[in-house]
């Protein structure tokens, strides 16, 4: 189901509505089947293979807690489960990729290793470990929720209060103000850059990576805004993804701050197995460039995604040195950000092209034109109004924007119109773009 779509905003506020009217034992029942009816309206093909895993997560569980050959049922669990996802996005067993499977499959792992690891109980009632797997807010596109964390709010059931209210409206907002407004529009221009041989070289290149940037960011975290905007509003809090990862000062620390859900996920159930950086050197450079790898490929199969994923592994351990370590302290604050911002945005060239080898001749272009400032500028001066999303930065990164009153009450009233403006233009224009994240 797609945020965006006019079925999901109308249906939102009903489910909401019965949610607080309907009794305690009856909510579970309407989040599920709301979840699955979503799921079914957006992806219908794929919904076999979302039942699939839950039954076979859910069994595994339950084998896990009663017989002795647990590292056995682990092993079988976790393989079914990822085989579905390497089948659907790697061998392409089918003809799309079903919504959401990159983040469920994650899901229903970590809830096998935590029950094999003792560090959640295994979940008894399959409806609700069905509604853990298919919890319509973060289902299609996360944050990827650990068991400890999401299963209790779900059995707890409680009903909304006012401050859950006041935190989830403003989320909703700003989600829908990121992707609508934001992203979709400079989408626009994006694509020109990365689909248009005569616009591939030079700053324009560079500035198509910056834009991409933007809109990436705009999106995703839009996306998860609203995703814990909706979870708000049925009192249940959803991890945050993402905390303003353009001001971060090193790769590193933008992963802590980029899909902070995945990163997380990697850290626990990947590197840290592997040894992390308690085996020495080598083997911490070697685990790194493993998850990293591994995270570029969670994205897709290209080799255009390993690059990336293996680029941003191959920058912290070179931050790693000491030499770049002590440099980076000497560097101002803001330098450090624009220094780290410029190399994100650049591996942002491999992400966003259509192949590897499309990366390589933007990449080329952008290198061999370096010098051609009258297509560039030229290019900008087509629409002054992308100077002004460009502008929009400013709102998307600083932290002012998160604080409450009276100032941040009129800001909210005044992008509803905005997105609402937004949003009438699309629909006049036949623009409908679902979230990049709805790709993995």
């Amino acid at each position: 189901m797609n945020f965006i779509s006019l079925v999901f905003i109308t249906a939102l506020p009903v489910i909401v509505l019965l949610y607080r009217i309907l009794p305690k034992r009856i909510k579970p029942a309407l989040l599920l089947i709301s979840s699955w009816a979503f799921y079914l309206y957006g992806s219908p093909s794929s919904f076999w293979m979302l039942l699939a895993v839950t039954v076979i997560s859910y069994v595994s569980g339950i084998l896990l807690t009663t017989i002795p050959a647990k590292r056995t049922v682990l092993i079988i669990g976790s393989v079914t489960i990822l085989s579905f996802l390497v089948a659907c996005k790697y061998i392409k067993v089918t003809s799309s990729l079903p919504v959401g499977i990159s983040f469920y499959t994650f899901q229903t792992f970590a809830y096998l290793i935590d029950v094999y690891k003792g560090s959640h109980p295994c979940e008894k009632n399959f409806f609700d470990f069905s509604l853990f797997v298919a919890f319509f807010p973060q289902l299609v596109a996360g944050p990827i929720e650990r068991p400890g964390k999401l299963i209790p709010q779900l059995k707890e059931v409680k009903n909304p209060s006012k401050a859950d209210f006041s935190e989830g409206i403003p989320l909703l907002i700003t989600g829908y103000f990121k992707k609508v407004v934001v992203a979709d529009y400079i989408a626009t221009y994006v694509d020109i850059i990365f689909t248009s041989p005569e616009y591939s070289k030079g700053l324009i290149v560079f500035l198509g990576a910056i834009l991409f940037a933007i809109q990436i960011y705009a999106d995703f975290s839009g996306y998860s805004d609203i995703a814990r905007g909706c979870g708000k509003l049925l009192g249940i809090e959803l991890d945050l993804n993402f905390n303003h990862p353009y001001l971060a000062e090193n790769i590193r620390d933008f992963w802590r701050k980029w899909h902070i859900t995945l990163t997380s996920w990697f850290t626990d159930y990947i590197y840290i197995p592997l040894g992390g950086n308690r085996k020495g050197t080598l083997r911490k450079i070697l685990n790194t460039l493993i998850v990293f790898g591994l995270s570029g490929i969670w994205h897709g199969s290209g080799l255009k995604f390993f690059i990336w994923g293996l680029g941003h592994g191959l920058l912290i351990l070179f931050e790693d040195l000491n030499s770049v370590k002590k440099l980076g302290k000497k560097l101002p604050k803001c330098i450090n950000m624009l220094i780290n911002f410029f190399f994100v945005s650049f591996l942002w060239i491999f992400f966003r092209a259509e192949t590897f080898t499309a990366a390589k001749s933007l990449i080329c272009g952008l290198f061999t034109g370096i010098t051609d400032f009258t297509g560039f500028l030229s290019f900008c001066a087509k629409d002054y109004a992308l100077m002004l999303i460009c502008s929009l930065l400013l709102y998307l990164v600083p932290k002012y924007t998160e604080k409450k009153g009276e100032k941040n009450f009129i800001i909210m009233y005044l992008l509803v119109i905005i997105i609402i403006g937004a949003k009438i233009n699309q629909i006049r224009s036949g623009i409908q773009n679902s979230f990049i994240y709805f790709n993995f």
